[in-house]
């Protein structure tokens, strides 16, 4: 063992580079997964509001047509009744869509997921295997002193005996 330079020093400087570029990586793949997510959240919003919206029409449409009548004993017209269902149908394929729309964002979401969980898997990865370096390199430093302090023990004693 030479006295000055850990032998594995390449080693852990290349570790090092790797470690860093696989954490951008894995904040490469964090962003994507939030991206991903807020994509999903946004489609929940979408489609809560798009049942929102027809509930509301369904309600006040049906309320409409019935105080239209002015005390008439007769019910909505076929024209209105029709407008009405036409439009429910409208706000029922606008249901559809969001909901497409959500299946869509969820599997993104899902994939974003494992794409990040398999980036974390590695970082760990690469994270113990440079620590397992920094721990020999820590050995070989306190080997190293031991060495050097032995070497300082053996001069002394001999200074001491001539």
């Amino acid at each position: 063992m030479s006295a000055g330079k850990f032998p594995l020093e390449p080693l852990c400087t290349l570790r090092g580079i790797r470690l860093k570029t696989i954490e951008a990586e894995l904040r490469r793949c964090r962003e994507l997964f939030d991206q991903a997510e807020a994509r999903r959240a946004d489609a929940v919003a979408a489609l809560d509001n798009a049942r929102e919206l027809r509930r509301d029409f369904a309600e006040s449409s049906w309320l409409q047509l019935f105080a239209d009548l002015n005390g008439t004993s007769e019910g909505p017209t076929g024209s209105a009744m029709d407008r009405h269902e036409r439009h429910l149908a409208l706000l029922d394929h606008g249901i559809e869509e969001r909901q497409a729309e959500l299946l869509v964002c969820e599997q993104a979401s899902a994939e974003a997921s494992v794409v990040l969980e398999n980036a974390l898997a590695f970082w760990r990865k690469a994270r113990s295997k440079l620590d397992a370096v920094g721990e020999m390199k820590q050995e070989w430093q306190r080997t190293m002193r031991s060495h050097q302090d032995r070497r300082e023990e053996q001069n002394m004693e001999e200074l001491v005996l001539r």
